[in-house]
């Protein structure tokens, strides 16, 4: 690459090096507990791996956090941020860690940096061995520190895990959840750190909550789509979204052969989540093998696109069980709900998918459990001596028997006292066949458990 194509990227990359108040950070809604957390971190050495689904905001905090650095006095030319997708790039991609070489050694000649030099590295998935290349900067210890990102599990499982093992600390950003989306609609919520006081202390705008529940249930978390005014414009968004993951992260990088199938694959998935499937029943309509409907839908999981929940058992083999069906959640309920046409929006589906988006950031594993009902949820907590919790969905004004009683049922098969019934605002507690039965507004719940995820505040 040329210098002068150097200075021009860099330059558009980076206008806070000529002023700050054009930072691209500038007019972005801050996601301030995010920042916390990763402020936090900035101390130390480790290198920053910021992953998630594509457009969940990634960028946008690598751009707040350079914000923040310069608001603490750090010079503007010491944040270095390369945009590593820009189409411009994509020519150059092909000389793997040798390009990232090149931009850094360029930069350091032009605007010779004096002190700590932080390095922000944009959808670096793109870079064959760029992790070869941090190394080798980390382990002179330089006065540099680095903050990369990527839309695709391979920045962790193979690049970043063998030669970074051990010096990396990782952030999963994901799109609003439901406690930031009502920061962005400007409610404010009472102060509550359980489900009754959450209730008690907002029990005057609950209505309006619900409301704003509504949206979210319909469209999602994504913040560009949160933040449209027009619904045909929301709708385009989220089509763009999913077309440049199928394109970039799943299409492209496995060098898919036959992409309809893996599209309409995809397009299956979107329409019944929520439900249970078995690999053969997937790849029944396409006549795909067991092994080609596999392999697909670990490519969506590896995209952060989707995922999987598996029957629990004490037994691994039998979670484990390929044959055994698998329930199947998306990352955001307005990627589902703009991308699929449906007779109607199933609000349980909706309620039950953002419930598991919700658990998974907060627990390491989560199940669902089928006797002769269903629990949609068993949370096994292994921080806490392999404590199990059960949750039920039932998004209605009065709970249908049905969960109730595979939750009650399930109670009794793992020997637990109580289980939750996430309602649409009914709050009660009920024993039932000697087992607690809690129900609880998934308003409250979700408003708890935001908390929760950005450390109780």
């Amino acid at each position: 690459m040329e210098n002068a194509e150097i200075e021009i990227l860099i330059n558009k990359w980076n206008p806070h090096f000529q002023d700050t108040s054009k930072g691209s950070w500038v007019g972005s809604v801050p996601r301030e507990k995010y920042l916390q957390r990763l402020w936090e971190a900035m101390d130390l050495r480790h290198v920053i791996v910021l992953t998630g689904v594509r457009r969940s905001g990634k960028s946008t905090l690598m751009q707040q956090l350079i914000g923040k650095l310069i608001e603490q006095e750090t010079e503007p030319k010491n944040a270095l941020y390369l945009h590593l997708e820009d189409v411009l790039v994509r020519p150059y991609l092909k000389l793997g860690w040798k390009l990232l070489e090149q931009l850094h050694a360029y930069y350091l000649e032009k605007y010779n940096p004096q002190g700590k030099v932080f390095v922000f590295l944009d959808e670096i998935q793109g870079v064959s061995e760029f992790n070869r290349w941090i190394y080798s900067h980390y382990e002179k210890k330089e006065n540099i520190k680095f903050i990369i990102s990527g839309s695709r599990q391979s920045l962790i499982e193979s690049e970043a895990s063998t030669l970074l093992t051990g010096r990396t600390v990782r952030f999963d950003v994901y799109p609003f959840n439901f406690f930031e989306y009502l920061v962005t609609q400007n409610v404010q919520v009472g102060k509550g750190s359980t489900v009754e006081e959450i209730r008690d202390h907002n029990f005057s705008q609950s209505t309006a909550i619900l409301h704003h529940l509504g949206n979210v249930l319909n469209e999602g978390g994504y913040p560009e789509i949160v933040l449209a005014q027009e619904q045909r414009n929301k709708e385009l968004i989220a089509s763009t979204y999913y077309r440049d993951i199928l394109t970039r992260d799943i299409i492209n990088p496995h060098d898919i052969r036959n992409p309809s199938e893996i599209e309409s694959l995809g397009l299956q998935v979107l329409s019944d989540f929520t439900k249970t499937h078995t690999y053969r029943s997937l790849g029944r309509p396409q006549k795909l093998s067991v092994n080609t409907v596999k392999n697909y839908l670990n490519y969506f999981y590896k995209a952060y696109l989707f995922f999987e929940s598996n029957h629990f058992s004490y037994k691994t083999k039998e979670t484990q069980d390929i044959q055994k069906p698998r329930k199947i959640y998306v990352i955001d309920n307005g990627m589902r709900n703009f991308n699929v046409v449906v007779p109607r929006k199933d609000l349980g589906q909706c309620a039950e998918n953002v419930v598991f988006l919700e658990l998974m950031k907060n627990h390491p594993s989560v199940y669902y459990w089928r006797g002769k009902q269903e629990v949609d949820f068993v949370v096994l907590d292994t921080r806490q001596e392999a404590k199990l919790s059960l949750y039920n969905v039932s998004y209605t004004d009065e709970p249908h028997e049905r969960e109730v009683k595979g939750l009650v049922e399930g109670l009794k098969e793992f020997k637990l006292d109580k289980g939750t019934v996430l309602t649409k605002n009914y709050f009660d507690k009920k024993v039932i066949n000697d087992k607690t039965v809690e129900f609880v507004p998934l308003w409250a719940w979700l408003i708890v458990n935001g908390r929760v995820f950005f450390k109780g505040v």
